[in-house]
């Protein structure tokens, strides 16, 4: 699974770069209405549905694309840190200082494994790691100069925890892998990827 991942996810990634450098802005005569590459965006969210807390850089690539990271990190369930690395294409109109987008990205996590107590034992794991990808569709508002809002929608996957599991019940073990397994994807594996983020762009 994790090799199909990672080659699905390059292959997007290369799709999405090459696009991005073929397909610039043609050049023109600069007037009031031309839309000028920012240099950076630096926004952030905290997430109220399973506690999280997100940075997001974003870089110009060309005149129609950016590239960037997405630093998340949970508070809740499953706690750490995730990454999501991004390439976005915007739209022909707007350039990509504000306006539509299409964006993929890759992700790592490093998290905490749940606790469980059974029969007043309790059972300790460490860490382990995530790995996935995703796609999705945004818009970026320019507010002012400098001032900016972006929401967007998607799709993403994260490959959830796999432990095994030693109480000394075969039972027990059965028991907490279906709970970590469901508990999962209602919460931080999610498949739906919904964000809004306030930023300063420059």
């Amino acid at each position: 699974m994790k090799q199909k991942t990672l080659l699905l996810l390059t292959a997007l990634f290369f799709t999405a770069f090459i696009y991005a450098q073929d397909n610039p802005v043609a050049p023109t005569t600069p007037t009031a209405e031309t839309k000028e590459e920012f240099k950076g965006n630096v926004s952030a969210a905290f997430g109220p549905i399973n506690n999280k807390v997100r940075i997001q850089y974003e870089m110009a690539l060309k005149s129609r694309a950016s590239w960037g990271v997405n630093m998340n990190y949970y508070l809740v369930n499953w706690t750490g840190p995730v990454f999501e690395p991004f390439i976005r294409v915007y739209g022909k109109k707007s350039g990509n200082a504000e306006g539509f987008f299409f964006q993929t990205k890759a992700i790592y996590g490093n998290l905490s494994t749940l606790d469980w107590e059974l029969n007043s034992t309790k059972i300790e794991n460490s860490r382990f790691s995530t790995f996935g990808f995703g796609m999705s569709i945004g818009n970026k508002f320019l507010l002012g100069k400098h001032i900016t809002l972006e929401g967007l929608f998607g799709y993403r996957f994260l490959t959830p925890p796999v432990i095994n599991y030693n109480t000394g019940y075969s039972e027990a073990d059965v028991l907490l892998t279906g709970l970590d397994v469901i508990g999962w994807y209602v919460t931080t594996g999610f498949p739906l990827d919904l964000q809004f983020k306030l930023g300063y762009q420059f």
